[in-house]
């Protein structure tokens, strides 16, 4: 149970087994490898590169315009988890041996171009039916309008009110018009005269308030032919639509096979940029990187049948930047998440998972703490782990969250949460009551100050356990007398603080905690006035020193969040059965078919906030109260040479 023992590994390898070096080193997925080789040079002349980006590019952008007809189908449980489509390896070892990225690409490409030409004059012929529509009326060809010789013709819009005005001013000059259409204010006019009239008809239009319309028609003949002719135009279209369409529906079929070969690219390319990083010779590829101490056997064994491969391991130097792979049995290992989001220990640091582990679980169920709610975590929890494909990361989280619906069913069973007061809401001196409040040892609600005294309790403990697990630091890497001064002299005085203020209350009669503290403050005193050079100082930076136990007090307060998660998980609970409870008692018969959508509703919520509430506290004790007193992090995770999955899930 601590950060995995980690070697530094060598590979020697012949240039012409490099593809297969890497491809096997992927296959085992242990060994991490780093461009640290500074010994052998790298020749350029004889590296051999393979560009796959430009099938990446087009496999994205037939994937792209795939999912916009195959939709991979996804429960939200597959949504919140990230599930991804499952394909085998033969599978996508055919889809490369027969798929035509390029030729698939060039079709999906001039389908594209297709239906953006023919969007375009779906718009055009839009746009045109709409100003030539008022005038369907018109049974003059629309080509005929315009300048002639001896005449011209054109159309016009006038106000209503005015019409009488265009009649006087049409008087003396040889010109004719007829009324189109009507609507609301205006008129639609179609007007024809002599050009040799002194006055323009254009003027005319434009001295009574009316305009000009110039109608632009995409083909000969009247308005009703030429609306005739879109209409037919519009079939044509959409039939061309609809077989492109069909095609593209049938060619996304395929989508699962392109996100495998994006995977399988991706792949590659990625070995090819590792390779790209490790030391090279003209004949030879000097890998290196970190592997677990366990799994070095199995690396040799690996290649022991491969001719021209040589495996060297030694331990780290002093100095080096070694992954961290955290090691914890299988109980531990689903706490691991609340280390990884503070950050990895260094490789020389003590894993804090297996201390925290407990108050994490214990400090969660105070938070929630409701029986029913915990039997609800961790049936979910539970039914998600045995359904869902989940990643590492999150099957722990999982894991996690199912242990801690163990521990909120405990006090809940011990704090009389059973959803919050429901027994008592509704059956007030049943059985069920009865049966629930003889497991009870504490009510939170009714006698807060207990639980908060409890809080406290831990909260010692916890600040106890740090100082120790920082002075355990120090013992293995041999400083022992910096371990008890540092770290045993706290150990030493604060339980002896507060055993002896527990002697002033009379809980405790003895002498033994005054001595017990007197002996742990002078060793704090001495420790921090090491440092101190002026021998006058040594006294008062010692007593100085003693002004940290306010520090480690104050972290001790911050444990009475779980007294507050606690009582407002209770409290909201008891709210939702109250308000259920009156609705079913103010309307008779009616209001009780309410009563169980508002308590499962009111308490479906509060399971929900105060799980996520409990979580973030009780991580936040662990981050801001017990990380601080030893863990410093700052290391980086182990990531062995895997193959690459971001698009599909590969099964057997």
């Amino acid at each position: 149970m601590a950060v995995a023992k980690m070697k530094k590994v060598t590979l020697f390898a012949s240039q012409d087994l490099k593809e297969r070096i890497f491809e096997a080193l992927r296959d085992l997925g242990t060994m991490q490898v780093t461009a640290e080789s500074v010994a052998p040079q790298r020749t350029e002349d004889f590296v051999e590169t393979r560009d796959f980006s430009a099938r990446l590019s087009k496999l994205t952008y037939l994937k792209a315009y795939f999912e916009k007809y195959n939709r991979i189908k996804k429960s939200f449980i597959d949504m919140f988890t990230g599930k991804k489509p499952e394909v085998t390896m033969a599978e996508i070892e055919d889809a490369t041996a027969s798929y035509d990225i390029d030729g698939v690409s060039a079709v999906v490409k001039d389908h594209e171009d297709r239906l953006k030409r023919i969007a375009d004059e779906f718009g055009a012929i839009a746009s045109e039916k709409e100003a030539l529509r008022p005038w369907s009326a018109l049974d003059v060809p629309l080509e005929s309008l315009g300048n002639w010789r001896f005449a011209e013709s054109l159309l016009s819009i006038v106000p209503l009110a005015a019409l009488d005005q265009l009649d006087s001013g049409l008087c003396g000059i040889s010109a004719h018009y007829e009324k189109v259409w009507e609507a609301r204010s205006e008129a639609g006019l179609w007007m024809a005269g002599l050009r040799d009239s002194a006055t323009p008809l254009s003027a005319v239009v434009s001295s009574v308030g009316g305009s000009i319309v110039a109608v632009k028609a995409s083909r000969p003949g009247t308005v009703s032919e030429v609306l005739q002719s879109l209409e037919s135009r519009v079939a044509e279209l959409e039939s061309q639509k609809a077989l492109i369409l069909q095609e593209d529906i049938e060619m996304s079929a395929s989508l699962t096979s392109v996100m495998g070969l994006m995977d399988y690219y991706l792949d590659k390319k990625n070995l090819d940029e590792v390779e790209e990083r490790v030391g090279r010779t003209r004949f030879t590829h000097v890998i290196e990187g970190y592997v677990k101490a366990r799994d070095v056997d199995s690396l040799r064994q690996a290649f022991a049948g491969t001719p021209l491969v040589e495996v060297v391991d030694e331990d780290p130097a002093e100095g080096d930047d070694v992954p961290v792979y955290l090691e914890n049995h299988p109980l531990i290992r689903p706490f691991e998440v609340i280390t990884n989001i503070y950050g990895f220990p260094k490789y020389t640091e003590i894993d804090p998972t297996p201390f925290l582990a407990p108050f994490f679980w214990i400090f969660f169920g105070i938070c929630l703490g409701d029986a029913v709610y915990g039997i609800v975590l961790w049936l979910g929890c539970r039914y998600f782990l045995k359904t869902q494909k989940l990643a590492d990361g999150g099957q722990k989280l999982v894991k996690l969250l199912m242990y801690c619906g163990i521990s909120t069913i405990i006090v809940g069973a011990l704090t009389a949460s059973w959803m919050a007061d429901l027994a008592t809401a509704f059956l007030p001196g049943s059985a069920l009551e009865s049966a629930i409040n003889s497991l009870a040892i504490l009510n939170p609600v009714a006698d807060p100050l207990t639980m908060l005294v409890i809080s406290f309790g831990f909260g010692i403990l916890q600040v106890w356990v740090g100082i120790g697990v920082k002075m355990l630091g120090f013992f293995r890497h041999g400083q022992y007398a910096e371990g008890i001064l540092s770290c045993g002299s706290w150990m030493l005085f604060l339980p002896g603080l507060i055993a002896w203020a527990l002697t002033k209350t009379g809980l405790i009669e003895s002498n033994i905690p005054f001595y017990v503290m007197l002996a742990g403050a002078l060793m704090v005193m001495y420790s921090t006035s090491r440092g101190q050079k002026n021998i006058l100082l040594k006294p008062f930076s010692g007593l100085y020193g003693l002004y940290g136990t306010i520090g480690y007090f104050s972290d001790t307060m911050s444990y009475s969040r779980l007294l507050a998660l606690g009582l407002a998980s209770a409290i909201i609970g008891m709210v939702v059965n109250k308000i259920a409870f009156l609705m079913g008692s103010i309307i008779p018969v009616v209001g009780w078919v309410f009563v169980p959508v508002i308590l499962i509703g009111g308490h479906v919520f509060n399971l929900v906030i105060n799980v996520l509430g409990s979580f973030i506290h009780a991580g936040r004790l662990q981050f801001v109260e017990f990380f601080t007193k030893f863990f410093e992090g700052g290391g980086r995770p182990f990531k062995p040479l895997t193959r690459v999955n971001d698009n599909v899930s590969l099964t057997d």
